[in-house]
């Protein structure tokens, strides 16, 4: 069983009534759960029909995939440690919010709600710190993020499913993908959530 990280963009007020409690917590986790499965079967069921080399079969899933998936929702999957590490040089994994360190908050941090999943709490980024995160996020340096991608480094460290050298573009590409989130959500005025599972 894997500890992946979900993030998903929504109104501030959507927000503060789906962390209200437990019940209204799961209720929302199991509706964008369910739309998520649904997703992922609906483009299984797009490749019916569809031949061709194994290779573009995989081509074809990914982009039934991305034009399926929910767009206020980015799936860290078990990248999360290693995308930490990727923009602050640390391997400490401590839940905490550090308004003074943007990036490590925006792995290990944000507000805490009362609502909880089975790794801690479920926690925000009011839009505020929304705002902050995407401006972080954007002046990356993206060459430093380069250097600190050594695989061999990051299981010495014991960087959680630390990644093999022939993800490296994968791993590069979550981090963009994440900053476009983020920069979307600030554009938006919207608030994000985070959960672990």
């Amino acid at each position: 069983m894997s500890i992946t990280v979900t993030y998903y963009r929504l109104p501030a007020a959507e927000r503060e009534s789906v962390t209200r409690d437990q019940s209204s917590w799961e209720q929302f986790r199991q509706r964008i759960q369910s739309a998520h499965f649904q997703s992922f079967h609906s483009a299984i069921a797009g490749l019916e029909g569809f031949s061709g080399r194994q290779e573009e079969r995989f081509a074809k899933l990914g982009a039934l995939l991305q034009e399926s998936r929910d767009p206020r929702r980015f799936d860290m999957e078990k990248d999360w440690h290693i995308v930490g590490y990727l923009l602050t040089g640390r391997a400490e994994i401590v839940e905490e919010h550090r308004p003074d360190d943007i990036l490590r908050s925006v792995i290990f941090g944000g507000h805490k709600t009362s609502a909880t999943t089975g790794y801690g709490a479920v926690r925000y980024y009011d839009e505020q710190l929304v705002a902050q995160t995407a401006d972080a996020l954007r002046a990356v340096d993206r060459e430093s993020i380069g250097r600190r991608f050594d695989p061999a480094r990051m299981a010495e460290l014991d960087i959680y499913a630390p990644p093999e050298e022939t993800e490296r573009e994968a791993v590069l590409r979550v981090l963009d993908d994440f900053t476009a989130f983020f920069r979307e959500a600030a554009s938006a005025r919207e608030d994000v959530i985070k959960f672990a599972t």
